[in-house]
């Protein structure tokens, strides 16, 4: 991806960027009290800054889907920092999960004996229910 290809009129007055493409573009834009984020108006409607310059470099967002601050900074609206993900990555993500989809894999390949949710959810880190979500598929249901 090249970003100096991109027009920059439309956001580069309300973006602080870095040095480098690995540091933070900080949104100096409106932010939310509440939630952190930056939000702008377009056409209208009210945005969020990181959804706003996503579609700039990459186009459209499917419905389904939500943009992950890979460098966790809710005020940054890099795109190399920015990703497509679902909503339950997201939370995984914001929630510093100690999960890879490996080691759901090796969850669900074990096979399930009466008790055997402490010891393994002892042994990654994790609630024996999210460990019953694993093996029944209502989280990580992507892996």
């Amino acid at each position: 991806m090249s970003l100096g290809h991109k027009p920059g009129a439309r956001y580069k007055r309300l973006v602080q960027m870095g040095e480098t493409a690995n540091d933070c573009w900080v949104w100096l834009g409106n932010i939310n009290k509440q939630t952190g984020y930056g939000h702008k108006q377009w056409h209208g409607k009210t945005l969020s800054a990181h959804r706003w310059i996503w579609e700039i470099f990459f186009g459209q967002i499917p419905d389904d889907r939500v943009i992950n601050h890979k460098c966790r900074n809710r005020g940054c609206v890099n795109p190399h920092h920015l990703e497509v993900v679902s909503q339950a990555a997201n939370c995984r993500h914001g929630a510093g999960t100690k999960l890879t989809a490996d080691i759901v894999r090796k969850i669900r390949e074990i096979e399930p004996q009466w008790g055997d949710r402490l010891g393994i959810a002892k042994k990654y880190g994790i609630s024996p229910m999210t460990v019953s979500d694993i093996r029944n598929r209502r989280s990580w249901v992507e892996v």
